[in-house]
């Protein structure tokens, strides 16, 4: 089974969340017992929703206690005398208000009731709805992070790889604070880049990289337009690069570099 799918599948999040269903609740309790690495992201999930939960919470209204008591705000006591066993069922006349208007105790506690019951309903329908709307964004986020996660993860097994040759390619005149990293397997001579620094391009241009061999360019593709935080793969450079560059081009490229779009230049 390929574990790392199953964790990028989903459904962890949608356990932690609760839109499972019974059946893939099941499953994913029984992959997390089987499985160490899937217990372990269940954890990190359950603390982050948590973590998030605790940032985001909500507190009732203020004002929502005061309603709730005055809505409860029964009237004068019973009249002095009546048994306590009749109290429920008592009627309190008020001076100068008649019997026949008066209201039964339990029918001003009845109203109370479902005034409060109201009121809480309505709390409760705001903050599942609070809630929902935080879970989306949650999902948005963890996915953010197992994305960047997943970028920082292949990014290190990179540094690390000897069979890759790493060529740092500063800023040149035409953008100084411009940087990225090219990781070339010279057995291969595959091409992987990792885009530190880049302005955004503008309409209708694109950034294209370049190997020089032998003193002559060589086209090796060009940039995605969404390039930060990504590792791209870009066209298998020629044997004896001696430097790569990149230049900015129209949108697909440009058969022979423009020398004054060129952005940042390394040697191998």
């Amino acid at each position: 089974m390929n574990i790392q799918a199953y964790i990028e599948s989903g459904i962890l999040e949608e356990y932690v969340l609760g839109t499972v269903s019974e059946q893939e609740m099941q499953e994913v309790e029984c992959m997390s017992r089987i499985y160490p690495e899937i217990k372990e992201e269940l954890r990190k999930l359950e603390q982050a929703m948590e973590k998030y939960a605790l940032e985001h919470q909500v507190p009732p209204p203020a004002h929502l206690k005061e309603k709730i008591f005055a809505q409860m705000s029964f009237g004068p006591l019973p009249v002095q005398g009546v048994p306590a066993e009749e109290a429920e069922d008592a009627t309190v006349v008020p001076i100068g208000q008649s019997a026949t208007n008066a209201r039964p105790l339990w029918s001003r506690m009845a109203v109370a009731a479902s005034v409060l019951l109201a009121l809480m309903l309505g709390w409760a329908m705001y903050q599942m709805s609070e809630y929902r709307q935080q879970n989306e964004v949650l999902v948005s986020e963890m996915a953010e992070l197992r994305t960047d996660a997943e970028y920082q993860k292949t990014l290190a097994s990179l540094y690390r790889n000897p069979n890759y040759r790493t060529v740092r390619m500063a800023g040149v005149e035409k953008s100084p604070e411009s940087s990225v990293v090219a990781f070339w397997n010279q057995s291969t001579n595959e091409v992987l880049l990792d885009v530190q620094r880049l302005p955004v391009p503008p309409t209708g241009r694109q950034y294209q990289l370049w190997s020089i061999v032998n003193g002559t360019p060589v086209d090796m593709g060009v940039l995605e337009a969404e390039f930060a935080g990504k590792i791209l793969k870009m066209k298998a450079t020629q044997p004896g690069a001696a430097a790569f560059a990149i230049t900015l081009e129209k949108a697909g490229g440009s058969p022979n570099p423009t020398l004054e779009e060129m952005y940042v230049m390394g040697n191998v």
